[in-house]
């Protein structure tokens, strides 16, 4: 079990990984963009979007110290 999970599992990840992006983009080149444009349309989410990353950002700092349950 324990070599399925981290021999098997991680490489037909990176497979379907990588031949997700080449289809895509063999198949729709175009429609490949940096923005989404519903993102930006509204004016609350053009602020509200950047908010919530850094919120994530900041939720996710590391811990003082390694044994702080013990």
């Amino acid at each position: 079990m324990n070599e399925f999970l981290f021999v098997i599992v991680p490489y037909l990840c990176l497979t379907i990984f990588v031949a997700g992006h080449l289809w895509r983009y063999r198949y729709d080149k175009f429609g490949w963009t940096t923005r989404s444009s519903q993102l930006y349309e509204n004016r609350l989410l053009r602020i509200g979007s950047p908010l919530f990353h850094f919120g994530m950002l900041g939720s996710h700092r590391p811990r003082r110290g390694w044994d702080r349950t013990r």
